[in-house]
């Protein structure tokens, strides 16, 4: 009598996979933050395991391949383990000192048509983000790669697409949220310049003497503000206006929230201009 024991089946090709901070994002609950096992197809590679997870590449910085640096190109085969790891903007070394206060680069962003309140928020904090609403997706791609930008998109479709070197997911639904997300998740908080960028045009501001803009600021202005700036590209005039207070206080909770998370405070900036053009 011929036992089931006697004519296994074939044994399934698995490699066990584990995916490290917000890579989780992309995954089903049951899998965030443990090892899990992937089925393998014959030429299995390491970009096309991490495609069948649904984790875009563009987020991915670091996979090890049983325990040594892969390429995407490198095959895999069963039994094998990839740990996975995100961008490296930020990192989390507890209560172990910084060598430095900052970060020694500050990334520059791109956004997608469906996050310009997001990008006049990262402006207003001195980011350089750059917006169009008339972007489609391939010129944003386009803009990625040539300008070297962070695509910033809730689209997760296109932050999958393969072409991007450098591309976050935003998960947070308000504005307000989704700032203190990039903050956090790039680090930006030690280097934030406050007011610093036209939240039009994202040019850096100029300062301009009061007597070169008298023509383009209202008389009440005139009589109650001395220190202006102004933006080369647009020619707009920027003062500390009726919402500037305001939108101190949302900085000041955001660079508040992020020093939380490990992210070094702001030095103050000596010239903080806001208000444009008309005052109410």
């Amino acid at each position: 009598m011929l036992r089931d024991c006697d004519n296994p089946l074939p044994s399934v090709a698995t490699v066990t996979v584990r995916f490290y901070a917000e890579l989780n994002d992309h995954l089903a609950p049951e899998l965030r933050f443990t090892p899990f096992t992937l089925p393998l197809g014959e030429d299995a590679t390491v970009a096309g395991l991490l495609g069948s997870a649904g984790v875009p590449l563009s987020e991915v910085d670091l996979v090890l391949h049983n325990g040594e640096p892969a390429r995407c190109e490198d095959h895999v085969a069963s039994g094998d383990r990839l740990s996975v790891y995100p961008v490296f903007e930020t990192f989390d070394i507890g209560s172990t000192q910084r060598l430095r206060s900052r970060p020694l680069r500050a990334p520059a962003f791109v956004l997608d048509v469906h996050l310009g309140k997001l990008a006049a928020f990262l402006r207003m904090f001195g980011c350089d983000a750059s917006y169009a609403t008339s972007s489609t997706d391939e010129q944003l791609v386009r803009i990625s790669l040539e300008e070297r930008r962070v695509l910033l998109s809730k689209d997760r479709a296109l932050i999958q697409d393969t072409r991007l070197e450098r591309a976050y997911a935003v998960r947070a639904g308000n504005t307000r949220e989704q700032l203190l997300e990039v903050v956090r998740r790039f680090d930006l908080a030690g280097s934030a310049k406050p007011f610093t960028r036209c939240l039009h045009c994202n040019t850096l501001l100029v300062p301009v003497a009061k007597e070169a803009v008298l023509d383009r600021i209202p008389p009440r202005v005139q009589e109650r503000c001395d220190q202006f700036t102004t933006c080369v590209e647009c020619q707009r005039v920027f003062w500390k206006g009726t919402h500037y207070t305001r939108m101190v206080a949302c900085i000041a909770e955001v660079l508040r929230e992020a020093r939380h998370a490990g992210v070094a405070p702001l030095e103050p900036c000596p010239q903080s201009h806001l208000h444009k053009g008309n005052d109410h």
